[in-house]
């Protein structure tokens, strides 16, 4: 039974387009018609055969379960109670493909970390996306942090992760890199009443 199922898996693979198969630490010659006599005495099982992934793609499991693999970035949500910031990278970090402020959604300068202004950019951001083929992303919520800023992000992330999920666009994982402040400086005290 499972010579014909390894007979099965060697036709499906001649079938294809050549692929190289190592099998026992050595490397055999590409897989065709002619050198099919030679193969057949060793069984070729899924695991001996190597594929190759781009580093930048990722698998990931949809809700039904079927895999789905393809490009991925990484977006950088900067909130804080002044401003907005939505950027997109590559999965090192070297390549920015989008950048948006909330300011450039809005005209009132009251308004750049609002949800609004969130929504809009998350809408053009993800046009973009789709248009330069990126098929899903990590989410880096940021807020300013330390010993002055809020240790929270802005309500402008929270109204950007919401929006990417309606638009159906796939995230991987949502991290929180906000810095907190250990030790160090004291921070300022109250003005005492007189």
């Amino acid at each position: 039974m499972s010579e014909d199922i390894n007979a099965d898996k060697e036709s499906k693979i001649t079938a294809e387009n050549p692929v190289k198969v190592s099998v026992e630490g050595t490397t055999k010659e590409q897989i065709t018609g002619e050198n099919k006599q030679n193969t057949e005495n060793i069984s070729a099982s899924p695991q001996e055969v190597k594929v190759e992934v781009k580093p930048s793609e990722k698998k990931i499991e949809s809700i039904g379960g079927s895999e789905k693999k393809g490009l991925w970035g990484i977006l950088h949500i900067y909130s804080s109670p002044n401003n907005a910031i939505y950027q997109v990278t590559d999965l090192s970090n070297s390549e920015t493909i989008v950048t948006k402020y909330g300011k450039q959604m809005v005209t009132a300068d009251k308004d750049k970390p609002t949800p609004y202004a969130a929504m809009k950019a998350m809408g053009k951001i993800v046009e973009i996306l789709k248009e330069k083929g990126i098929t899903g992303v990590d989410v880096v919520v940021r807020g300013p942090g330390g010993h002055t800023g809020p240790w929270f992000p802005g309500k402008a992330a929270q109204a950007a992760i919401k929006q990417l999920v309606r638009l159906n666009f796939p995230i991987g994982k949502i991290s929180d890199h906000t810095p907190i402040a250990h030790g160090g400086c004291m921070p300022k005290k109250t003005k005492r009443k007189k």
